[in-house]
């Protein structure tokens, strides 16, 4: 379900509404956006999850964005120029924009809100897209000039952070700052409240926006229990606006003509990451031998979803996609016969005792006359962090599980509650061998993607190094060229190593789903993998 970032997935009935003929749009209404994602702090620097980190593009403005189709255009820069050495940047400002307090945004606040995100003490989330920057330079109050340490093509896409005021935020903490929850941006729409009980906030319309006031007078923000609570409410026509629903829930609401429903591949993919210091796992036909084991599709299906097998670390659409890396296919028998050639032996004869078999996570049908395998005394295990928070991913786990009985390859959880708990001495204490977890591949962004294959990245929550060479000089030279037809042939050889090496177990790029009630227009330019937040300024209510 992969498609290029210039087009959207529509549900048959969204795309035969699309048909009809173009209502003039209107003023007023309120939007009311339903959520079981609890609001958060809502501040650029320090904001990177929750329904908060949707909020940004609305109540605040970024120097560039990123329109629709995954362009850089301009935002708060109108324009800018690039010296012909790569090195130098200067953004050239909107004038007479403001802050919902009446302040004037200028080159100052740019460099403050970048100089926040760079400091290291702030520990912004963000602080890794600054990294190739040497500095800021206010040349007046409308130019601002970036010197990067070596060019750095992508730098532009790095610079969406949106921008706070200077004003409200020097000299004061910037995590306990009154402003993280009354937050005042420049942005189409002004933060009204903010509920603590209830977690709902609404925002009302930024009449003296820059570009044009918003159609729409109010975005009302609703936060609900859990995910069947905020059904309910949608059932009940209390929400127009859900993002993320259930695939269950998405052919529903794909038959109901009182909505709009869009499927939109994500930018990530979801991976068994190996240990590559473990002593059993560090054998690579040992590796391939489980992408063999493992039936993507079943997993898909076990978590309620769809999606597009994956073959390595870039998005299908990416400069850096090879295609003609090909998926392992799924074959237990190949797996079998390739773990017995590494001398993994099924000791068991005969039928093994359903108690034994399903204690592995196998079934007496499927995987009930193979046993375990052992190389002497070593029963063959793999043992699997996995996120206890996240539904989904216990789901996947035992799916993989019972995939992985039936080859004869034990499967014993390591479940954590935080990822702050995976410390060295824990690590050191239950020896994990591999890690259920999920990656960013974005389209636009290949060098991002890149990066959790890069022995020297230092990205947060990285707890093993994959290590090659030849990737790794690779890395170095992609990253750093103009010529991105070049960087491209360089970004597909990686792709083709990696997927060769097998660091990981590549599972399935996700398809997510989202529904609007039919009445709310102009939302087409929303929906797709970059879900660019100001777009809500555009959305109207239909008489």
């Amino acid at each position: 379900m992969i498609i290029s970032s210039s087009s959207i997935l529509f549900s048959k009935n969204s795309h035969a509404r699309n048909k009809t003929k173009k209502i003039k749009p209107t003023y007023g209404g309120t939007l009311v956006w339903g959520t079981a994602n609890p609001p958060t702090r809502i501040n650029p620097v320090l904001t990177s999850h929750s329904v908060s980190s949707a909020l940004l593009a609305l109540i605040f403005d970024a120097l560039v964005r990123i329109d629709s189709n995954g362009d850089v255009v301009p935002g708060l820069a109108e324009s800018w120029d690039i010296s012909e050495d790569g090195l130098l940047y200067t953004f050239h400002l909107n004038q007479n924009v403001r802050f919902h307090d009446g302040k004037e945004l200028t080159a100052e606040d740019i460099k403050f809100t970048y100089d926040l995100i760079n400091d290291p003490k702030n520990n912004s989330h963000w602080r890794t897209n600054t990294e190739l920057i040497d500095n800021w330079k206010v040349l007046n109050k409308y130019t601002i000039q970036l010197t990067l340490i070596k060019p750095f093509p992508q730098i532009l896409r790095k610079l969406i952070r949106e921008i706070i005021p200077k004003h409200l935020f020097d000299n004061k903490n910037l995590h306990t700052n009154f402003y993280n929850y009354n937050p005042i941006g420049s942005g189409p729409f002004r933060f009204k409240s903010w509920n603590k009980e209830t977690d709902q906030i609404e925002l009302i319309a930024n009449l003296n926006y820059f570009e044009r006031r918003p159609y729409l007078d109010n975005i009302i923000i609703k936060t609900y229990a859990d995910a069947a609570k905020l059904w309910i409410a949608l059932m009940k026509e209390e929400v127009d606006f859900v993002k993320f629903i259930s695939r269950r829930d998405f052919l529903v609401l794909d038959k109901d003509a009182f909505f709009k429903t869009y499927r939109i591949p994500l930018e990530m993919y979801y991976a068994i990451l190996y240990n590559p210091q473990d002593p059993i796992f560090h054998d690579k036909e040992l590796r391939k031998a489980i992408a063999h084991g493992i039936n993507k599709q079943e997993i898909m299906k076990a978590i309620n979803m769809y999606g597009a097998e994956s073959t390595g670390p870039f998005h299908p659409k990416s400069i850096g996609f090879n295609p003609d890396v090909k998926p392992l296919e799924y074959n237990p028998y190949k797996a079998r016969m390739m773990l017995m050639h590494r001398r993994w032996r099924d000791v068991y004869t005969g039928s093994v005792p359903k108690n034994r078999v399903e204690a592995y996570g196998g079934s007496d049908t499927h995987g009930g006359e193979y046993g375990i395998r052992r190389k002497g005394a070593q029963d063959l295990e793999l043992k699997l962090l996995v996120d206890a928070t996240s539904e989904m991913k216990v789901r996947m786990a035992i799916a993989i599980r019972q995939n992985l009985a039936h080859i004869g390859i034990k499967t014993t959880f390591l479940r954590y509650h935080n990822i702050s708990e995976l410390t060295p001495e824990y690590l050191k204490k239950h020896k994990p061998q591999a890690w259920l977890r999920r990656f960013q591949a974005f389209k636009s962004e290949t060098s991002h993607s890149a990066k959790d294959w890069y022995s020297s990245s230092t990205e947060f929550g990285k707890l093993w190094h994959y290590k090659n060479e030849t990737v790794d000089l690779l890395f170095q030279q992609a990253r750093t060229m103009q010529n991105q037809n070049e960087s491209a042939k360089i970004y597909q050889h990686i792709h083709k190593i990696i997927y060769a090496d097998q660091p990981a177990c590549f599972l399935f790029f996700p398809t997510s789903f989202h529904a609007v009630t039919a009445n709310l227009k102009n939302t087409d330019a929303f929906f797709n993998i970059y879900m660019p937040g100001r777009t809500i300024k555009d959305w109207y209510i239909a008489n």
